[in-house]
């Protein structure tokens, strides 16, 4: 699919959950997404100071935090044999 031959229709709709976008492109795709109100996170806690979306580590980033796997060595996510720590 080609995105490149443009939109040809777009649909706004804003409500207390959110603004939802709706973009018809000429091809035929539909690109849709929902955003939060204006000055609303995106999920909630998310303004938290110990929001960590990653693990259950205190503070807001994972304590060993493993590049090959995106996850967290010190909380048994990662398991990967040897993991390339940040």
């Amino acid at each position: 699919m080609n995105h490149d031959q443009g939109v040809v229709a777009v649909s706004e709709e804003n409500n207390a959950i959110g603004h939802h976008y709706e973009e018809l492109h000429a091809d035929g795709t539909l690109d849709a997404w929902t955003e939060p109100p204006f000055g609303e996170t995106r999920y909630p806690g998310e303004d938290d100071p110990d929001h960590n979306p990653i693990c259950d580590c205190p503070g807001q980033w994972p304590l060993a935090f493993c590049l090959e796997c995106a996850g967290c060595a010190e909380c048994e996510q990662c398991s990967c044999n040897d993991p390339r720590l940040l």
